[in-house]
């Protein structure tokens, strides 16, 4: 009676380890792939994430302003401007005018949110290529600008209200939702006696 393996058995049995190495190291090549994957993802969104924080800062903080001065908040569905109290640039408790853009660049597949404070560029921030702007008003209701076209006073207590809400979206999904905070209104100003009186 002989005792141990054939050269056949065991040539078989490394071609079976051989082959169960080669689908484990091919399965793992693909899950390091994925992770790799996903992991660049996560980062380009966190990174767009910390990104708009300051600009939803600045949105959140944003304030009327008189109906007749030229940084009354105005929207489209590509452009938004208006005054912020929490500038980018550091401008805290001192209104700064600021510009909010959707630039587009003709077959990219992305588009840039640009954030102006005093005619500067100070943020960039890559959004989905089909992002606009929309604006909600105090009925929950959305509108692609602003002030609506319809339906809306344009100086109901001597300002022109801001959104209670401005949205880029991406489709239905909202890729950024700010709420200004609701303010009282405006002081009247020396020059505007007239009007009162």
């Amino acid at each position: 009676m002989r005792s141990g393996f054939t050269l056949l058995e065991t040539l078989i049995a490394l071609v079976i380890a051989a082959l169960i190495t080669l689908v484990l190291m091919d399965t793992l090549s693909a899950a390091t792939g994925h992770a790799s994957r996903i992991e660049a993802a996560t980062r380009a969104h966190t990174a767009r994430t910390l990104a708009l924080i300051p600009v939803m800062r600045a949105l959140d903080a944003a304030v009327p302003d008189y109906h007749d001065a030229e940084n009354v908040f105005t929207g489209d569905a590509v452009r938004a401007s208006g005054l912020t109290v929490a500038g980018v640039a550091g401008t805290e408790s001192r209104p700064a005018a600021f510009a909010l853009e959707i630039a587009r660049e003709a077959g990219a597949d992305e588009a840039r949110l640009i954030y102006h404070e005093a005619g500067e560029a100070l943020i960039s921030v890559a959004v989905p290529a089909e992002a606009r702007l929309a604006y909600r008003d105090d009925d929950g209701v959305t509108h692609e600008v602003w002030p609506p076209e319809d339906g809306f006073d344009p100086d109901p207590l001597y300002y022109r209200p801001i959104p209670s809400a401005i949205l880029i979206l991406d489709g239905e999904r909202a890729v950024l939702a700010a709420a200004p905070a609701r303010t009282s209104g405006l002081t009247l100003r020396v020059r505007d006696f007239d009007l009162v009186l």
